[in-house]
């Protein structure tokens, strides 16, 4: 028999050990769920694809049971859909929690070291008050840097050491959450249940149409996404869904859509939704670009950087494959002096 306090921890870090011995214990199958559980792992998934906060203050055992078994298998229904964009947003959505539990919490130090410890992380608690932990500079490295105020240049570094305040602590807590569940996923999802293949094939559909819609925002004037390459509408789609992007496909991408006459504010829109944008940069790199005239890489070079979907496209160029795909639409290409001089 679970305890309170044991089942209220699980619930508020579902990712920690001490989640997954309860879900063990339980030794549930999905075939046997109640619906009660499915109904909870539905509404995490559907505020994970919304971005609506996800956080209750539970105190009724069985009601802090139902959402601890029901993170595995939101976790089901989010691999199914098999979308970068939506693991992330997950992933954000129980980190995002994990910190405001923190900061809700009449004892946050205590909580904080107690999940720290759950995770296996290892500690040390310096003499000066200026300071509430310290931890090796590996484990520190260990998390995604889209917080600048977790940057290491931010940081006290003493004999490989990283010394932390108590609130860049719980940052760093709500960092390695999001690293730890992006981490598991996806999990197998094979041989589901008909009522969860049934929720998992909606949420798979709504997540193509947000894709479609994402692909499709930023664009006004005589752009037409629906002529993009493979390997172009692949990376807007994932920069579209919040994914980053290796350096060479932003370049691709950045110098691709100023190719075809996107103008610098409707990129700059899509870039923001890159994890680690910085606007300044970016405005500085698009101004660079557009003022050297940059083209966008040939197929060989895209191939060369591992960001090649389709090696059937029977073109040496991204922007011939745009051009041919407009003139089969019936589209007039009123950049094609400056497409051909560009290459």
């Amino acid at each position: 028999m679970h305890t309170a306090q044991q089942l209220l921890f699980a619930q508020r870090f579902p990712f920690s050990q001490a989640a997954r011995r309860i879900v063990r214990e339980e030794n549930l199958s999905l075939a046997e769920l109640p619906e009660s559980v499915i109904e909870r792992a539905e509404a995490m998934v559907q505020h994970a694809f919304s971005g609506k906060r996800y956080v209750f203050e539970l105190r009724q055992s069985e009601l802090l049971l139902q959402e601890i078994l029901a993170f595995p298998v939101a976790k089901i229904l989010v691999s199914f859909s098999n979308d970068q964009g939506l693991y992330r947003r997950f992933a954000s959505l129980i980190a995002n929690s994990v910190y405001e539990f923190l900061g809700s919490e009449k004892d946050k130090a205590k909580l904080a070291v107690s999940l720290a410890s759950d995770l296996g992380l290892l500690l040390d608690f310096p003499e000066s008050r200026e300071f509430f932990v310290s931890m090796p500079l590996q484990q520190f490295l260990s998390i995604p840097f889209t917080d600048d105020k977790l940057k290491l240049v931010n940081k006290v570094v003493v004999h490989g050491n990283v010394f932390l305040k108590p609130n860049s602590f719980y940052r760093f807590l709500r960092a390695k959450s999001f690293s730890l569940v992006l981490g598991s996923l996806p999990v197998p999802v094979k041989g589901l249940p008909k009522r969860l293949q049934s929720i998992a094939n909606s949420i798979k559909s709504a997540s193509r149409e947000r894709e479609k819609r994402l692909f499709k925002e930023a664009f006004t004037g005589k752009v037409a996404p629906d002529a993009f390459p493979p390997c172009i509408a692949q990376m807007y789609g994932q920069l579209a869904s919040g994914s980053k992007l290796p350096h060479m496909a932003n370049f691709t991408l950045a110098t691709f859509l100023n190719s075809i006459g996107m103008p610098k504010q409707q990129i700059l829109i899509l870039f923001k939704k890159s994890p680690n944008f910085k606007e300044r940069i970016a405005s500085y790199q698009l101004d660079r670009i557009a003022k050297q005239n940059y083209a966008p890489p040939s197929c060989d070079k895209i191939r060369s950087y591992g960001v090649c979907p389709n090696t059937q496209c029977n073109v040496k160029h991204p922007l011939s494959f745009y051009r041919r795909q407009l003139r089969k639409q019936g589209k007039e290409v009123k950049s094609e002096k400056q497409v051909e001089a560009k290459k």
